[in-house]
């Protein structure tokens, strides 16, 4: 089984998507926020790219039977009833709806795999559960991070390292099975865990709790708090099964 990690999403290839499980990481704090949703008893989760878009789908689809959430440069979209903070979608506003969501990252990255045999939703509050997914799949695994703003993040690196690391509970790794960037993503994940990287003074990270979200962070960088995996097929997210 080989694993790779795209540090931004947009790179990757047709061939590479094909027999292949993707696992979309934007760890603050698309995926965590949209596995969040599905644990708030929302029905499932639509992502769009575009602002404008996610309110003419809630338009067609009834107003009152969806939730719009998502936000442009952290700061919530004027207008949409929720933001990016993930424990606003475990509150009652999202049960028995569809969440229509638009962030800056983390739906173009879903949108850039959509033609992908299998793609699931990372994030380091499932990253045993979806690592557990991935591998029972049998297929060569590619980890595609959304990043910030077009350039890598090192907290979706860190994720996705966090990820390959459980992968090894499910699956024997051999040498020459993980890409140069699966290997660094893997490191860097254990130099987190051991307190030997600072996460606090990468851009993405900073610039969160700089913005008062602190308790974001926090809730997102905490470890196999559900078993929740979305998937990701024809444009809508369900719970995987």
């Amino acid at each position: 089984m080989k694993i790779d990690v795209l540090p931004v999403f947009g790179k990757q290839t047709d061939s590479q998507l094909q027999d292949t499980t993707v696992i979309v990481v934007d760890v603050l704090r698309a995926t965590t926020s949209i596995i969040s949703a599905l644990n708030g008893g929302a029905v499932k989760v639509v992502p769009s790219v575009d602002a404008g878009d996610a309110v003419a789908l809630a338009s067609r689809l009834g107003m009152s039977e969806c939730v719009l959430g998502g936000e442009r440069g952290g700061v919530k979209i004027p207008g949409f009833e929720l933001g990016n903070s993930p424990k606003d979608y475990l509150s009652r506003t999202v049960r028995g709806k569809t969440v229509i969501v638009s962030t800056t990252n983390g739906t173009g990255a879903l949108y850039s795999v959509r033609s992908a045999d299998s793609v699931l939703l990372g994030s380091m509050i499932n990253r045993t559960a979806a690592a557990k997914a991935a591998a029972c799949n049998g297929n060569d695994i590619l980890i595609v991070c959304a990043g910030t703003e077009g350039q890598p993040s090192a907290d979706d690196l860190c994720t996705a390292g966090a990820v390959i690391d459980a992968v090894r509970n499910f699956a024997d790794i051999r040498d020459g099975e993980l890409s140069d960037m699966a290997i660094i993503c893997e490191s860097l994940y254990h130099s987190w865990r051991e307190g030997r990287f600072d996460l606090s003074k990468t851009f993405h990270f900073a610039r969160l709790c700089a913005m008062g979200f602190e308790d974001d962070v926090a809730f997102c960088f905490t470890p196999d708090t559900t078993d929740t995996v979305p998937t990701y097929k024809d444009g809508v997210i369900v719970r995987y099964e």
